[in-house]
């Protein structure tokens, strides 16, 4: 991903899913590459390739590829959060689970030339993310003592993030990184300095890809610990029950999500209404006006009654009707009408992550007196008003003392990537036959004008606010059309390759506005859980 650095503000870029699907010719993608339509795409997965002029974008699922193949962080990463207060264990919390990572230099937007490679790496805990919206709705932990109530920062700790950079010039890849080295570049793998430096650590763990701490003799393969070589092990035992004789895919471990392509592009523009394309035209206001839930003459609190009938006959479709009904937070509105800003023509819907770095840090610097609205909508994109970070987050950098900003969110679509595999679900981005519904400016302006009313204190009917709680569950199904469950996988039992267990509202990560560090190590960043509607 490259970084603009102008005097504009940078724009939003969103990430969607690509996925490793069999060429026409039926024989797999070659690791670490992809295809679209039949044809090879020129990105490389993650860091498998020493040509680094052909990184973009990132990766979703599988095992994280490091930037820094030799200095790893001491692994397994375990959670600190909820979990790891009421287990029992010398190693912390649930081990976590790898989600995405992210390429993104910022050499020439903090002057620093250690920063001329860099990869954000999100992990998260199938554990506390699963229970999130349990967690916050009963607010306590049960440390075998007293019940306790639960910081929302603390769920937030469920969900670790590392960042990574090196200078152009390195000892893991060539100057240019256009292809033109010797095709024998093993300096950038692992196994390379596990051999160089006679480190057995660094011969990878089989289900998390982090440091190793030894080898199974009766698996021959290496783990990072007692955790991940038991579910190895029995994950092993259970395929074999069906398939005897084949050798057990990466996927059909629970530790393990699908993996796929994370491919980046610039958030259209605002779908154009009636009135900008016929604004000679008198009764396009009219027109808008008529199908407006909240008439602009006169408003009473009998014209603001939110039938459901009316939202229907606007529609045209019952369940985003019913959704959209009883979402009462302007936050919730303004998230599932951004949701929808591309409309039919560029329907970006599925997009699962949302990149702006530091924009509300530059736009603070550059303009004391913008407004605090302008400045959050640059920054994450809330899926509710409750559950928000305060002032005081993001804390400083730990390591240098800089301010922490807003890079970018992972949003709940990425969930169906990560546990359905898209060679039994179809194309990972294919929204034509699942019936989903895009709306169209009408209907968005319905959900914005209702988020101002809401805002403003207006009297809203009887019994609107208790419709919320059951009517955001359908509503992000509605206008989101994406499965958030697991595909069913044949030979599966409840324990083994049953990826269920992720959720989440949406995740934020801020960063070090220096990008500090020039040594290769794997410095901890701060994210933010805001846990799912439901």
């Amino acid at each position: 991903m490259s970084s603009d650095n102008n005097e504009q503000p940078p724009r939003v870029q969103l990430g969607f899913s690509l996925p490793l699907h069999k060429c026409d010719d039926g024989v797999d993608d070659a690791p670490g590459t992809s295809s679209f339509d039949g044809q090879e795409h020129n990105n490389i997965l993650g860091h498998t390739s020493p040509n680094w002029c052909d990184w973009d974008g990132g990766k979703i699922g599988g095992l994280p590829s490091w930037l820094n193949p030799r200095d790893l962080p001491d692994g397994p990463l375990c959670c600190r959060g909820p979990c790891s207060k009421n287990i029992e264990k010398k190693d912390g919390g649930t081990p976590l689970r790898f989600i995405a990572q992210l390429y993104c230099p910022a050499d020439d937007v903090t002057n620093n030339p250690a920063a001329f490679h860099r990869s954000v790496y999100v992990f998260a805990c199938p554990e506390c993310c699963s229970d999130s919206s349990k967690l916050f709705q009963h607010r306590e932990v049960d440390d075998g003592n007293d019940a306790k109530e639960i910081p929302a920062a603390l769920l937030s700790e469920c969900v670790r993030v590392l960042r990574c950079q090196l200078p152009k010039k390195n000892d893991f890849y060539p100057i240019n990184g256009d292809g033109e080295e010797d095709d024998q570049w093993e300096k950038h793998t692992s196994t390379f300095w596990s051999k160089a430096n006679k480190d057995d650590q660094l011969n990878l763990c089989a289900v998390c890809g982090q440091k190793s701490k030894g080898k199974c003799p009766k698996q021959g393969k290496w783990f990072c610990g007692p955790h991940h070589q038991k579910e190895c092990l029995r994950a092993s035992k259970q395929y074999q029950k069906t398939n005897p004789n084949e050798t057990m895919p990466q996927t059909y471990l629970p530790s393990i999500c699908y993996e796929s392509e994370l491919v980046v592009e610039e958030e259209p523009d605002d779908v154009p209404s009636a009135a900008d394309n016929n604004s000679g035209n008198s009764n396009d206001t009219n027109t808008m006006n008529s199908k407006s839930l909240f008439q602009s003459d006169d408003i009473t609190d009998a014209d603001a009654n939110l039938e459901q009938s009316d939202l229907n006959e606007l529609t045209g479709n019952k369940s985003l009707a019913e959704a959209a009904t009883g979402v009462t937070d302007p936050t919730t509105l303004a998230f599932y009408a951004r949701m929808n800003i591309g409309g039919e023509e560029n329907d970006v819907r599925d997009q699962c992550l949302r990149y702006s770095r530091w924009s509300s840090a530059q736009k603070q610097a550059s303009d004391e007196d913008e407004g605090k609205e302008e400045e959050e909508e640059e920054g994450a994109l809330w899926l509710s008003s409750d559950n928000r970070p305060d002032e005081s987050f993001p804390p400083k950098c730990q390591h240098c003392g800089a301010e922490r900003a807003f890079e970018f969110q992972i949003l709940p679509q990425m969930i169906h990537y990560l546990l359905n595999d898209p060679d039994s679900s179809g194309d990972n981005n294919d929204a034509t036959d699942n019936g989903r519904h895009v709306l169209t400016e009408s209907e968005r302006a319905v959900l914005l004008e209702a988020k101002a009313k809401i805002e403003s204190g207006m009297e809203l009917p009887e019994g609107f606010q208790e419709q919320h709680d059951l009517a955001v569950a359908s509503a992000r199904d509605a206008l989101l059309g994406i499965s958030r469950k697991g595909g069913d996988k044949s030979g599966t039992s409840e324990e083994e390759g049953d990826k269920d267990g992720l959720d989440w509202g949406t995740i934020a990560v801020y960063t070090c506005t220096a990008s500090c560090g020039d040594s290769g190590k794997y410095l901890e960043e701060a994210a933010w859980v805001q846990p799912p509607l439901d």
